[in-house]
């Protein structure tokens, strides 16, 4: 993800504040499971904006003080959508870093979860032009992430095999304490996890539920999960 010295002025005209006039954006059909072109749509104002991510980036993603993220070559994240929505939840610390500059979580913005989906979403779409990915949530889904939820995700050993609640909180009731309950807001917690500093019930939840659950896997716990409150 070599920087084009050529964007150089364009990024120092637009530092100070978001981009006006944007381009049309062509959205393919072909999307992870829970995004919407509108999403990508908005995610592209944001990172232009309020998000910040252009100061290092570049207006149009191409990098500038941080890496291009247009092409095919990713540092910092496997380039996935749960990938990329992990990395801009929890940023790049200066020792990980291989440009040796920071990414602040978030971008050191204050964008909410469903902004950082959106985000995520847009940069997803322009890395991945011409991706097929699998239609949104399905019965089979949800029955796989059962089996990973009191298996392999080690789901259970926190909330409980009946996702009542153990150490970590009852995912039955309509009670939600680190997320609002959407199906992406859902999976933004499994991949990323919740920190102990920010922890309602002063339990970390590790990323990934601290095991190897791939992204597919992460998909499918999060459908289960997300089911439980339909049954509600």
């Amino acid at each position: 993800m070599n920087t084009p010295l050529r964007l150089l002025p364009v990024a120092l005209l637009v530092a100070g504040g978001s981009i006006a006039q944007a381009q049309p954006l062509h959205i393919p059909d072909s999307l992870p499971p829970g995004v919407t072109a509108a999403m990508v749509t908005r995610g592209r104002e944001i990172f232009r904006g309020k998000g910040n991510c252009y100061t290092c980036h570049g207006a149009e993603a191409r990098g500038l003080l941080g890496p291009n993220l247009t092409d095919a070559e990713w540092w910092h994240a496997e380039g996935s959508y749960l990938a990329i929505l992990e990395r801009i939840n929890s940023g790049v610390p200066l020792s990980q870093s291989r440009r040796g500059v920071a990414m602040p979580r978030r971008g050191g913005s204050s964008i909410n979860d469903h902004e950082v989906q959106s985000v995520a979403a847009y940069v997803w779409r322009i890395s991945h032009p011409r991706d097929s990915l699998p239609a949104p949530l399905t019965r089979e889904m949800v029955e796989l992430g059962q089996k990973l939820f009191v298996g392999a995700g080690r789901c259970s050993t926190c909330h409980g095999a009946d996702a009542r609640g153990n150490i970590g909180p009852n995912l039955m009731d309509d009670q939600w304490i680190h997320v609002r309950g959407s199906y992406l807001a859902i999976v933004g917690t499994v991949v990323s996890g919740v920190p102990s500093a920010r922890s309602r019930v002063s339990v970390e939840m590790p990323a990934r539920g601290g095991g190897s659950l791939t992204d597919a896997e992460v998909y499918d716990v999060a459908a289960y999960v997300w089911s439980l409150g339909r049954r509600r």
